[in-house]
């Protein structure tokens, strides 16, 4: 019997056409798979850099600034309740002029007097936007302008200012807490963030003065508190003479102070107990995290929803987050 010969049969090696293109759809699906986790882990850490920097920012900020307001008023043991005619009142609402003598800066007794625009500010019945460099322009990265809080004391110890300048005990100190450009010599541009600007202490522990004849320093473009700061808002909170609290803008706080003494029977206005504050901060980078949505209004210190805010930058992927404290004036309690 012969053997059966295989010289003439061909083997096969390699692929068939069939194994080719399985082979390449599981590898393009493998890919896929690999390029999706990828991206989404990038998306990730995105998302979790931009909210450790909204909490830095927003968290570590505010706490620094209600530090420093607590001491508003202090050592003014004379002027306990505070308004807007409160001589060397801790919520800095007025300052004297040509027209005006009872005011919470009763300084200077002639010209330059201390400018408006570095008063507190919110948009409204006679508070102008100024055009001076430095002062409130109302900058805002929302559909509503920033407002302005300035405050004064007297340093209670030897420390800081907000603009990082040595202040004896004793001495004055006037801040204002406002939002401009980032960097201060910028004229152009949205990069906005809170800073402060404070007076020019005393060089000497000598030379100290609680309430001195003028303010020098003070009008700057301050120090940078807080980056990334689309918007700024004040509220004041207030106790009339039965004991009723309310929150009141800035604005509306000086109207109602204004119609209370203009009355046909003058009133005092009520007294300025508290101060809530509230910062929208973004992050640095867009996260580019459909997730956001920039159609969605921001609401701030509880107010209405016909008074919400809706961000300018409808395009930009930024993460944002609201962040607020209540201060109370521990120095503007006393009867």
């Amino acid at each position: 019997m012969k053997a059966l010969s295989t010289s003439g049969i061909k083997i096969q090696k390699g692929f068939t056409l069939v194994e080719l293109m399985v082979a390449l759809i599981l590898g393009l699906l493998i890919s896929a798979a690999a390029v999706q986790l990828f991206l989404g882990g990038l998306l990730g850490s995105r998302m979790q850099d931009a909210n450790a920097e909204l909490q830095n920012s927003g968290v570590f900020g505010l706490d620094y600034v209600a530090r420093d307001i607590r001491l508003a008023n202090y050592i003014n043991t004379a002027n306990p309740s505070l308004n807007e005619q409160t001589p060397w009142g801790g919520v800095v609402l007025t300052a004297r002029d040509a027209t005006t003598a009872n005011a919470n800066i009763p300084i200077p007794a002639a010209a330059p007097f201390i400018s408006k625009g570095l008063l507190s500010h919110s948009v409204g019945t006679d508070d102008a936007i100024s055009s001076v460099a430095n002062e409130w322009q109302g900058l805002s990265n929302v559909d509503k302008s920033s407002d302005q809080l300035t405050i004064q004391f007297v340093a209670p110890n030897e420390m800081f200012n907000c603009e990082g300048d040595r202040v004896f005990a004793g001495d004055y100190v006037i801040q204002r807490y406002f939002l401009r450009r980032d960097p201060a010599t910028a004229t152009t541009g949205t990069n906005y963030g809170l800073a402060c600007d404070a007076n020019t202490p005393a060089s000497t522990a000598a030379s100290v003065n609680p309430q001195p004849a003028s303010i020098s320093g003070f009008g700057g473009a301050g120090e940078l508190i807080m980056p990334r700061v689309d918007h700024f808002t004040v509220q004041l909170g207030t106790r009339n003479a039965t004991g009723n609290m309310a929150y009141y803008t800035i604005n509306q706080y000086r109207v109602l102070a204004k119609n209370a003494r203009a009355a046909a029977t003058p009133a005092v206005p009520p007294r300025i107990v508290s101060v809530k504050l509230a910062v929208l901060v973004r992050s640095m980078d867009n996260t580019r995290n459909e997730s956001i949505d920039l159609t969605k209004k921001f609401n701030i210190l509880n107010q209405s929803e016909s008074n919400s805010v809706s961000v300018n930058d409808q395009t930009t992927k930024f993460a944002r987050r609201v962040y607020s404290t209540v201060v109370t004036f521990r120095n503007g309690l006393g009867e």
